[in-house]
């Protein structure tokens, strides 16, 4: 930790101004079109397209294409013990469902715990992010052998990873589902919505329920735009967080993909707290104070790089980022 006073630190460093990721503005146009001439797009084959999948729904929320998705589920479902999203035990526990936890390595299910796990709670369905935490790659095409060979469905929060240039991830020949959040900051970053993948027709079908979880067409409009950048977002994300891994002694998982970096702090809230002033981005935070069961369980301070617009993650920005941070922490 660093000797000086949160207020001797922001003396001596200038403050770093950076941009909150916003929706492209080709997106912007796309809403108004929709607005003024209702020139509705079709975002469903632009998903079916990057995920393999044959169906899509665009739905209103990532956390209405969980809900939807437990609705159709049966038997218990395993969740991860930290690196995943919260409403992956919240909204099944609403809808009176059994929720287990697998105990990870920070976030990262080993393939052979889970067909332990597999086999204890008799679970029919795995929910997963793509990156643990935002930080790690999980082992998808692992998982997804364990999960096929135990009859049970994988679903991959892929809300980070829309059109992975390596094809690990978001990919429908590894995950049986896809769901995501197009909100903001996203990797499509339409600022609202959410959509699910998958081959499996039960899941997609017409009914009451997915009727009132469908999205409005200027989301609609939003999200087939911010498809088309998503690789761009992807890719220039995952980049900086490798070039701040390599910068800032002791990241967690610092060989692996993800798009935003966590590292080990004493004093997670009171840093947070200062780094908050230093690095700005359009008046809106970057970091988040660990343990969190979003993130880790450890104490830490995870810098939100896909929170930024990937127009600033420049060379002297991710340098000054590295200097600043690496001063406070």
């Amino acid at each position: 930790m660093n000797s000086e006073t949160p207020a001797e630190m922001m003396e001596d460093l200038e403050p770093l101004r950076l941009r909150f990721r916003e929706p492209s503005p080709e997106t912007k146009r796309a809403i108004c079109k929709a607005a003024l001439y209702r020139e509705i797009p079709d975002p469903e084959k632009k998903i079916r397209r990057i995920t393999g999948h044959r169906y899509a729904r665009l739905l209103s929320s990532g956390n209405a294409a969980i809900l939807l998705t437990v609705s159709r589920l049966d038997g218990p479902i395993l969740v991860p013990d930290q690196g995943g999203w919260r409403g992956f035990k919240r909204i099944p526990e609403i809808l009176g469902r059994e929720v287990f936890t697998v105990k990870t390595e920070m976030g990262i299910i080993d393939p052979e715990v889970l067909e332990s796990r597999l086999e204890d709670t008799g679970a029919r369905a795995v929910f997963v992010t793509s990156f643990a935490g935002y930080t790690a790659e999980q082992p998808i095409a692992e998982l997804s052998d364990i999960c096929r060979s135990h009859d049970a469905i994988l679903v991959e929060d892929a809300s980070g990873s829309v059109s992975d240039p390596l094809e690990r991830l978001c990919n429908g020949k590894k995950s049986h589902i896809i769901i995501a959040s197009t909100g903001s900051p996203k990797t499509v970053n339409a600022s609202g919505g959410g959509f699910i993948s998958t081959s499996i027709p039960e899941f997609v079908q017409q009914d009451m329920l997915l009727s009132a979880l469908k999205a409005d067409p200027y989301v609609r409009a939003a999200v087939a735009a911010e498809l088309d950048v998503a690789r761009r977002n992807l890719t220039e994300t995952l980049r900086a967080c490798s070039y701040l891994k390599e910068k800032l002694e002791g990241a967690f998982h610092p060989e692996k993909r993800g798009i935003n970096v966590i590292i080990p702090s004493s004093t997670p809230r009171e840093d947070v707290k200062t780094l908050r002033k230093l690095i700005t981005a359009d008046g809106r935070s970057i970091f988040t104070a660990c343990p969190s069961p979003d993130r880790i369980l450890e104490s830490a301070v995870a810098v939100e790089v896909k929170n930024l617009d990937v127009g600033c993650l420049t060379h002297e920005n991710l340098e000054r980022m590295a200097e600043i941070i690496s001063s406070v922490i």
